[in-house]
């Protein structure tokens, strides 16, 4: 700012405030926006599907060795049987998020036999130890693991052959399996045996005359286990009231006269069964096994109901298709399967995205590569997108973040990391400011100019036995226009001596 001044005699003018503005001007210059982003407050859920992934070629990690003792599209083991390796897949319900995960056998006696690498007939998942299991299509046996791929332990072991299905409810104690139609069971976690165990062998009675010659599938919830069965004149579901303290376990049928039954899954949350035909999903009354209806027609060798999503999971093993309850179509799985792929819950990690660039910019500067690009604390990628443009009309370059606008104002731009395996997406918001160095705004104040009417005076006179013989009186006046202030000094002029 700048005050002028100047004293002419008695009269002193005060002129107005005179301002200049070098640059744009700005009703408000924010700063930068701070990165944001934290890991979520609260667990994030996701309901996948767990599978064996059907491939065409070998399995080629590395870690197999030069001279495997065997390799197979699914896995391998070692030179000396010192450990065996395979694979399993992950994928969201809508189709993100493909990974594949391997799966490491390295401990134990029985190594050989415990991935999965020559294939597996059914993949079961036990949700509260966060255990994915299967049963072995060569080498007879059930291992299960972590659902990060370690910790990989046999449960059973070999000495049977043949069709095998394999059930568990989450955090029961045993989990069933079959041989043709005999049923066993054995312990859910591995046992002290590094060789596994050999099982027990459990019979069922209260079918009557009805008998089953094999077993094509088998589901476990709320205490019992169901069994899609075939006997040499229907196919049918029998429902086995589990009994862990005795051998004899008690089972009815619940379905039958189906002119197929390949699958039975169970969706404990709204009471229904569901199986596939072949050519139909078909779902019935959990409880009694009334109410059977179709759901969908196509060829549908298996039905999986996923309640969490209000999702079905149908097909053969080449792109199943995805569907809602009532059987609308949703869309497909861009997979290729060994197995019945099967739910599995998931707790994301949230990732924190941190970015902090200089966001002060100049329109000469575009296109303008960020001087910092964001950085997440997972493992997914980065990408960047226009939040609010404003009236800049920026855009941004997706992978690279570099920035390009045409006027002066603000841009909001948000880093966002991808959900990736386990881990949640994050995001982080910056607002780049863009000016003009070379742009001069001046405002200057108003000036007023008010022309008074002449002022005539009589000088005062002094009051009454005043002393007037040192000097006279000068009348006073304060005239005030506008801006201007004319002010008239008063003083007293001495007297001559």
């Amino acid at each position: 700012m700048n005050r002028i001044s100047r004293t002419i005699n008695n009269i002193v003018l005060v002129a107005g405030t005179i301002s200049v503005l070098t640059g744009a001007s700005l009703a408000a210059t924010p700063a930068g926006a701070s990165p944001t982003g934290a890991p979520l407050s609260a667990p994030t859920q996701v309901t996948k599907l767990v599978f064996q992934p059907t491939s065409s070629t070998n399995f080629t990690d590395p870690i197999c060795g030069a001279t495997p003792a065997g390799v197979t599209t699914n896995g391998c083991r070692t030179a000396g049987n010192l450990a065996s390796y395979s694979q399993v897949s992950f994928i969201n319900l809508d189709g993100s998020n493909l990974t594949t995960m391997r799966v490491d056998c390295t401990s134990g006696s029985a190594t050989n036999w415990q991935a999965p690498w020559e294939g597996v007939q059914r993949i079961a998942v036990d949700q509260s130890r966060n255990r994915i299991l299967w049963e072995m299509s060569s080498e007879p046996g059930i291992s299960s693991v972590d659902s990060d791929g370690t910790d990989c332990g046999l449960i059973a072991n070999g000495g049977y052959y043949g069709t095998k299905r394999i059930a568990i409810e989450s955090g029961a104690n045993f989990i069933y399996s079959t041989q043709y139609t005999n049923l066993r069971r054995f312990p859910a976690i591995a046992g002290s045996s590094p060789t596994g165990e050999s099982g027990t062998n459990l019979t069922l009675t209260g079918l009557g005359s009805f008998t089953f010659t094999s077993v094509n599938d088998m589901a476990a919830a709320g205490g019992k286990l169901y069994m899609a069965v075939s006997s040499n004149t229907s196919k049918a579901i029998i429902e086995v009231t589990l009994d862990e303290t005795t051998t004899s376990q008690q089972a009815r049928v619940l379905i039958q006269g189906e002119t197929a039954v390949n699958n039975v899954q169970v969706d404990s949350v709204n009471n229904r069964i569901y199986w596939g035909t072949g050519s139909a999903v078909r779902r019935a009354v959990l409880s009694d096994g009334s109410g059977i209806t179709t759901v969908a027609t196509g060829q549908y060798s298996w039905a999986v109901p996923v309640p969490a999503e209000s999702k079905i999971v149908a097909g053969g093993y080449t792109n199943p298709t995805v569907m809602d309850m009532s059987g609308n179509i949703l869309g497909t799985l861009n997979i290729n399967t060994n197995t019945i792929p099967v739910p599995i819950v998931f707790t994301l990690t949230g990732q924190t995205v941190t970015w902090s660039p200089n966001t002060n910019l100049d329109l000469s500067d575009s296109p303008a590569t960020p001087s910092a690009l964001a950085a997440s604390s997972g493992p997914g990628a980065i990408q960047y997108s226009v939040l609010n443009a404003g009236t800049t009309g920026c855009t941004v370059i997706p992978s690279t973040g570099v920035l390009t606008f045409a006027t002066v104002g603000t841009c909001v731009v948000r880093a966002t990391t991808a959900a990736s395996g386990n881990y949640a997406s994050g995001n982080a918001d910056v607002l780049f400011v863009i000016t003009d160095r070379n742009a001069t705004t001046t405002t200057a104040a108003a000036v007023t100019t008010t022309t008074a009417a002449a002022v005539t005076t009589t000088p005062l006179l002094p009051a009454t036995g005043q002393d007037t013989s040192s000097g006279s009186l000068v009348a006073f006046f304060l005239i005030v226009t506008g801006l201007a202030m004319l002010v008239l000094g008063v003083r007293r002029r001495s007297a001559v001596h």
